[in-house]
């Protein structure tokens, strides 16, 4: 494969060393915390957080440890929550597990760089850059496409298009790694970029396998993949 960029989602790959979604991560944390919710709930509560923290002037300026403060504020809202030690068990844990994966992400990307360009096209809300600085992954990227800052959001192939304009090269010549095989294996496909998709230790189905390109069970993995 020949590659002169690879571009990152940010949620759940960037930010999690197997891949996982924000949602089953919150989940997780809520059953850790001894609240024992429907999937569905979480779900629920997630979505509607989600959609606030889209719509509510000001998140855009917000760093990681605001930033999941108020989106677990607004699930507990929606859950109709009022305990104050299960939010600070989930905010610090998701917390927590968001930086160990930044690390180590950005590890691996010292390692590629100079090797190819590098990049991240995220769904998100205005603020992954500043995120992103925090994380000192910042001056390792060629491109940060934010979905809010562009008013494009994954799987629109426009928005990989803004980021392969930005390297300067083909799109067959960009590997896309992203955890969600609707939002980033089919819009970087549908883009005419390459596709890994990051699904960690577990094994995963999708509907389309010829979509994809490579699987990675760590963005480790990308070590050999790059001459």
């Amino acid at each position: 494969m020949r590659l002169r960029a690879i571009c990152f989602d940010y949620g759940g790959t960037l930010d999690d060393v197997g891949g996982v979604h924000w949602l089953p991560r919150f989940a997780a944390l809520y059953q850790r915390a001894g609240l024992h919710l429907p999937f569905e709930q979480v779900r629920d509560a997630f979505d509607h957080a989600t959609h606030c923290a889209y719509t509510e002037p000001g998140v855009s300026a917000l760093r990681l440890q605001a930033l999941i403060e108020f989106h677990v504020a607004r699930q507990m809202e929606r859950l109709q929550l009022r305990d104050t030690a299960v939010a600070t068990a989930v905010v610090d844990g998701f917390v927590r597990n968001s930086r160990v994966g930044l690390q180590a992400s950005r590890s691996v990307l010292k390692r590629l760089r100079g090797r190819v360009s590098l990049g991240v096209i995220s769904n998100f809300y205005g603020n992954v850059k500043r995120i992103l600085e925090d994380a000192q992954i910042a001056p390792l990227l060629d491109a940060v496409v934010d979905s809010t800052c562009v008013r494009l959001s994954k799987p629109d192939p426009q928005i990989f298009a803004l980021a392969v304009q930005q390297f300067g090269c083909a799109p067959a010549e960009v590997l896309y790694v992203g955890d969600s095989f609707e939002k980033d294996v089919v819009g970087a496909r549908r883009a005419g970029l390459r596709t890994a998709w990051f699904v960690g230790a577990g094994a995963r189905l999708c509907s389309a396998p010829e979509m994809v390109d490579i699987r990675l069970r760590s963005l480790g993995d990308l070590d050999a993949i790059v001459a």
